[in-house]
């Protein structure tokens, strides 16, 4: 089959990007005539296609704010180099589109379905729903929205504490929803029935989405476990970081890691001086070889989300890595974590709580452990296989064309 892939980063920069580059290799591998489309930035990967890849949109950049805005909903750019892709390449049969809201415009919809493309759409995160992308408002969910109350979103300054950035982002929801982008979509994957069943909530039809889950290829060998508690992702109020340093007050005895950086980075060098936490060490952002280093020092990983998880590549990295899992019960995680039997499920917004499920974790025996570990590898053999998640996708894509 000729498919086209498109997401807007081209690089390593998350979950949605580990499952775009997996999805590419795991077709190639079968045999598919698979192209990219995406957006230049200097971390991108190799790409025969990149000479069709979009200039770089920065929106965080306020020196073309206009011609940004614009670009939400027109691209001649995208239109151009699609229209220039195809006639060099030839009119793929299946568009599959990842994460390529903002940057790859509204555009990609339209041109694809003007050229009578099929299309399909991973939904990684809440976007199609929510206009900041995460349903978290003030630390707490949110769904005001429902039912197109996009200006929720600026009444709340739900974009980064922004009245502009939150106006631009209702001004999108709304386009989105009166120009019908979403009804130019054939097939919505979620990889998770949570997420199916809040689509379906919000209005998508069921009959369009299928739930495939994310992927992940199992380490031959796992390390030994460590002793240490390890927070690994960015530090940001919808991850939990703060319902985290919260509950390393109950937990002054046990070493912890905190590895990544963000916005509220300060805050937590703030938050371990003020409460004098000497057994927290935070190490950064870490990457490839660093990253197999410090998770094997970690006997739990801590996964204390305020929003709405999806699947969750960091609880399939640690479960995978046989590492015991604290996670907050919000989303899809409760597909991943069965409590007792595949980690621990804990109350979001509840640093007790996370401090409980944690001091649970750590007085485990050994053969306790290892059945947890056990489980957990046997539920991604199930329900992640790479293999399988390829076949899935080549059916789906069959059907449609």
């Amino acid at each position: 089959m000729k498919i086209l892939q498109a997401n807007k980063f081209y690089y390593y920069r998350g979950g949605a990007e580990k499952v775009f580059f997996d999805t590419i290799f795991g077709l190639r591998e079968k045999g598919n005539d698979v192209e990219e489309f995406s957006m230049n930035h200097l971390q991108n990967l190799p790409s025969a296609y990149s000479k069709y890849f979009i200039n770089e949109i920065n929106l965080t950049d306020s020196k073309n704010n206009w011609h940004d805005f614009k670009h939400l909903f027109n691209s001649k750019e995208v239109e151009k180099n699609l229209t220039l892709l195809i006639k060099e390449k030839g009119k793929p049969e299946i568009a599959h589109f990842h994460n390529v809201y903002h940057q790859l415009s509204a555009s990609i919809f339209k041109s694809l379905h003007r050229k009578k493309v099929p299309i399909v759409l991973t939904v990684h995160d809440v976007q199609p729903m929510c206009p900041n992308h995460r349903m978290v408002r003030e630390n707490h969910l949110c769904e005001r929205c429902f039912q197109h109350k996009y200006f929720q979103c600026v009444l709340g300054k739900c974009v980064e504490g922004s009245l502009a950035k939150s106006f631009v982002a209702m001004t999108e929801a709304y386009y989105f929803w009166l120009k019908g982008i979403y009804k130019m979509v054939d097939v919505f994957i979620t990889p998770s029935k949570f997420f199916k069943d809040k689509m379906v909530a919000w209005g998508f039809p069921e009959y369009k989405i299928k739930v495939v889950r994310n992927p992940y290829t199992l380490p031959l060998q796992i390390p030994v476990l460590g002793n240490k508690i390890l927070y690994l992702g960015r530090l940001h109020s919808e991850k939990g970081i703060k319902i985290f340093m919260e509950s390393l007050l109950q937990l002054r005895d046990l070493p912890v890691i905190i590895a990544g950086n963000g916005p509220e980075e300060k805050w937590v060098e703030k938050f371990i001086q003020e409460n004098d936490l000497k057994n927290v060490e935070m190490v950064g952002w870490v990457a490839d070889k660093n990253w197999q280093e410090i998770i094997s020092t970690a006997k739990v990983v801590v996964v204390p989300s305020l929003f709405y998880e999806n699947c969750s590549i960091s609880i399939l990295e640690a479960m995978g890595h046989g590492r015991l899992v604290v996670a907050t019960d919000r989303g899809g995680n409760n597909e991943l974590i069965i409590e007792g039997k595949t980690g621990f499920l804990v109350a979001p917004e509840d640093s007790d709580a996370l401090a409980s499920g944690i001091k649970k974790a750590f007085t485990l025996s050994e053969s306790q452990e290892n059945e947890i570990i056990k489980n957990a590898r046997e539920l991604i053999v199930k329900n992640h296989d790479p293999k399988k998640y390829i076949e899935t996708l080549e059916n789906i894509y069959k059907e449609m064309i």
